[in-house]
């Protein structure tokens, strides 16, 4: 019976493994999109023209207003107009609203870790890396669900492999090891997107901006 149970658990983490590879693939190409059609994309349309408005006049107050009310009063409008100034593609602010806590802008955008820790954001997309990973850990997963059935008719080189227990233990460890891989990877990832912005990042403060605008005029 003991075995029975055994054998269920690690058909079950197998089922686990394979479904986690399309889940993350499906939550690292889209989730965010999904989501800002889900919750409607009025209010970041309504942002991308007034980040217009303000790189081209440079007085559109209402862009700051309206940035402090959607991100919140604490974020910084200047990585906002960043954020809006790659092209005429409305960009994916997700990233922004999940880690907004996180960005500490003095010059141009830094990023605060737990602990109170300050780096720079990270340079390079890490994504292709993460994916490889998790594929490898499925392929693992599949592969001890395998072996679990072919060791009871065959002789296998090792004797852990003939052990069920050890086979199913592994195979959740895997699990449990793309779970964090996964997490990593879109806390990286998001950071990486929100560094982007910093060749886009303004020296100044918009409302200095605005002052110094409606000086020259």
């Amino acid at each position: 019976m003991l075995s029975i149970l055994v054998f269920f658990l690690i058909y079950a983490g197998v089922s686990i493994a394979v479904y986690q590879l399309y889940d993350i693939y499906h939550s690292q190409n889209f989730a965010d999109e999904e989501k800002r059609a889900r919750i409607g994309g009025q209010e970041v349309e309504e942002l991308a023209h007034k980040a217009k408005e303000y790189r081209e006049t440079g007085a559109s107050m209402g862009f700051v207003k309206d940035v402090k009310a959607f991100f919140g009063s604490d974020f910084d409008p200047r990585v906002a107009l960043a954020a809006f100034s790659q092209g005429d593609k409305l960009p994916n602010v997700e990233p922004l609203l999940r880690r907004k806590s996180n960005i500490i802008c003095n010059g141009k955008i830094s990023i605060r870790h737990a602990f109170g820790i300050k780096t720079n954001p990270p340079a390079k997309d890490s994504r292709g890396v993460a994916i490889a990973v998790i594929i490898i850990n499925c392929l693992l997963a599949l592969f001890l669900g395998g072996l679990s059935v072919y060791s009871i008719g065959y002789d296998v080189p090792a004797a852990w492999m003939h052990d069920e227990s050890i086979l199913m233990l592994l195979i959740y460890a895997l699990i449990l090891f793309t779970h964090l891989i996964a997490k990593l990877d879109k806390y990286m990832n998001d950071l990486y997107q929100i560094g982007q912005l910093n060749r886009h990042f303004p020296a100044q403060p918009l409302n200095q901006q605005t002052q110094d605008a409606g000086l020259s005029t």
